[in-house]
């Protein structure tokens, strides 16, 4: 059985505890460098995955009578590993463990409901921000291209009254949320890895 086991927005003290047991019992381990970093008690074999997703579907296929377990931030089926390892591995081998995802994490920690979101992603494309900032209440997972900045140009091209919620370093210890119109996110210099909630109404 190939295990998909999200291992929450970064903190390993958000790893479901059926995550935590998967991993214990598998034999081999498959993640980023971070993730794999993150779990430090395994003794069994440790894969890295890159952009070498190709030669792991194939490893994995080739390899079906060993416990593999192939971990991801968040969620793997939030613009996740989940939805490649889904189209080229078979249903009856799959086993996915959900976990707290970068965008549930954001909200709870703002207080904000999650009822009616829309989500979306920069990664690798350009939005469609006509369509995108239509929504009352949006979460996008940003690249270092597309990030907060950008969002709130998009935001102030349109004339927009919008709040803006940037996450950095979710669950980390140097995380910070920063809260603010679209002028006030423009004035800071830089952001790390983050998520961007954009609200009609907060």
């Amino acid at each position: 059985m190939i295990n998909v086991i999200g291992l929450g927005p970064g903190n390993t003290d958000y790893i479901t505890k059926l995550g935590e047991k998967l991993i214990k019992n598998s034999d081999v381990l498959i993640g980023g460098k971070r993730n794999l970093e993150s779990i430090t008690d395994f003794k069994g074999e440790k894969i890295e995955l890159a952009s070498n997703l190709k030669e792991i579907v194939e490893y994995i296929n080739n390899n079906k009578n060993k416990q593999i377990s192939v971990i991801a931030s968040g969620d793997p089926f939030i613009y996740g590993i989940g939805r490649y390892l889904s189209k080229n591995i078979e249903a009856k081998d799959l086993n996915v463990v959900s976990g707290i995802s970068s965008l549930q994490y954001i909200f709870s920690k703002v207080h904000v409901d999650m009822n009616d979101l829309y989500i979306t992603s920069s990664h690798g494309k350009t939005p469609d921000f006509d369509y995108v900032l239509s929504h009352k209440k949006i979460c996008m997972v940003t690249d270092k291209i597309i990030g907060p900045k950008q969002i709130c140009k998009e935001i102030l091209e349109r004339d927009l009254n919008r709040t803006v919620i940037v996450g950095e370093n979710l669950s980390y210890d140097n995380e910070k949320i920063t809260i603010g119109s679209p002028e006030d996110i423009l004035q800071i210099d830089n952001f790390d890895m983050c998520v961007v909630v954009v609200l009609e109404d907060y």
